[in-house]
């Protein structure tokens, strides 16, 4: 197989897998949404017992700045609690649970003339002003359904609206409102704004840890899973993956595993060759084949052995000798078939095993064999073959080799370059 070929069976294969993944995934990452927006609640609910123990001042009309914290008082003298500490312990929290996705924090009293906001951006003093004189904080509290939320003890006591553009500011936002209730009377409004990325923040947070490449309401997506974020009248939320996602994030795995597996391939490949095939030849091994043919009972095969080797190897050489019986083998296997098999059984000596091959024809290839050997000089010598042949149905290997080799000893002793079928 080309590595092309691997490469998109395995990319096919890690990308079904992937997308699988992403689906086991998505059912889980609704349930992390819903208990990280149910943490981002209770974490502002916990500023109502500050609220309920705070100690209050008299103040002036006008803007106080605390850090970070801007106080708006109305009217003067009003008392305004001491709230600015609470809200920068509350600020710091939200920022270490949700970086960079809180917009603003206000904390509006229900009749008192003053408020609370970090920061205090444009605009912000003029709406806050023009909501008291216009009764605005009433229509909130019905609006939100916040009036009586001091009654769902196990319920959503703090609600967050639909995404919205804030007419101040232009930014695309949510707001958290958590109303502080004492003694069935509405004191308080801690309005939380959040950007509306949060929850692709939260996505992309979930993705990052989980290696995943869920989208959120992604219309691409092809498979969903859906849930609803917890406390809030939003349409249902849709959590998914979509192919190319899945595709891009396959690539470079599937590239690594394909090299991997090439790898262990050609390892394999050559070991295994190593295992069967003669070194120096490139035919198979004695030791390999021999017992292959001990469990076959239909023989057709040549025994070949190279006519006066000895005095080769006497005369130029045991590296001559090995280049002359290389040549041998490589001119051998390009007279067979693909599906025939060559042996080097010994030193010089041969075997050839073709499959059903009658005898006038195993005598033809035998002196086909012979001839190409003797044709043309061979590392610069002149070498000959002598070949014996047999072929015969329900007989044992070694009673087929023993007939061949005698027929190779007939074909010897009538002078050498010769062929002798039995």
């Amino acid at each position: 197989m080309s590595f092309v070929k691997l490469f998109t069976f395995t990319l096919v294969l890690v990308s079904i897998g992937y997308q699988a993944y992403n689906m086991m995934h998505s059912k889980q990452l609704i349930k992390i949404l819903d208990e990280d927006y149910r943490h981002l609640y209770s974490t502002i609910r916990r500023f109502g017992y500050f609220y309920n123990n705070s100690s209050s001042e008299m103040m002036e009309a006008g803007i106080h700045k605390h850090g970070d914290i801007s106080i708006i008082v109305l009217e003067k003298p009003t008392e305004v609690k001491n709230l600015a500490p609470g809200l920068d312990k509350l600020n710091e929290r939200l920022q270490q649970f949700v970086p960079g996705s809180i917009w603003s924090i206000s904390i509006l009293e229900n009749v008192s003339n003053y408020g609370l906001f970090m920061p205090l951006r444009p605009g912000y003093q003029e709406l806050f002003s023009k909501n008291k004189k216009t009764k605005n904080f009433e229509r909130l509290m019905t609006r939100e359904k916040l009036n009586n939320t001091y009654q769902e003890f196990y319920g959503c006591n703090t609600r967050m609206t639909e995404v919205y553009v804030e007419s101040i500011t232009n930014a695309r936002i949510r707001t958290i409102y958590f109303p502080i209730h004492n003694r069935e009377s509405l004191d308080a409004i801690v309005a939380v704004d959040i950007k509306a990325s949060l929850t692709d923040t939260l996505v992309d947070k979930y993705n990052d840890q989980n290696k995943t490449v869920l989208s959120l309401d992604d219309a691409s997506n092809i498979f969903k899973s859906e849930g609803r974020l917890p406390c809030t009248t939003d349409k249902k939320i849709e959590i998914g993956s979509n192919f190319t996602n899945v595709l891009k994030a396959s690539l470079w795995p599937s590239f690594l595993l394909s090299v991997l597996t090439h790898i262990i391939y050609c390892f394999v490949h050559r070991h295994g060759q190593f295992i069967k095939k003669d070194e120096m030849t490139g035919l198979y091994r004695r030791d390999y084949y021999e017992p292959k043919f001990k469990r076959v009972n239909k023989f057709s095969l040549l025994v070949i052995d190279i006519d006066h080797f000895k005095n080769i190897n006497d005369t130029y050489g045991h590296t001559k000798g090995d280049e002359v019986i290389k040549i041998c083998a490589q001119i051998i296997m390009s007279q067979i078939r693909s599906e025939d098999i060559a042996v080097r059984w010994g030193g010089e000596e041969f075997i050839v095993m073709f499959k059903d091959m009658k005898r006038n024809s195993l005598f033809d290839k035998a002196e086909q064999i012979r001839e190409s050997i003797a044709l043309d000089d061979i590392a610069g010598l002149s070498v000959t073959i002598s070949i014996g042949g047999y072929t015969a149905n329900n007989i044992s290997f070694s009673e087929a080799y023993k007939a061949a080799d005698g027929a190779l000893y007939q074909s010897k002793h009538r002078g050498r370059n010769k062929v002798t079928i039995a």
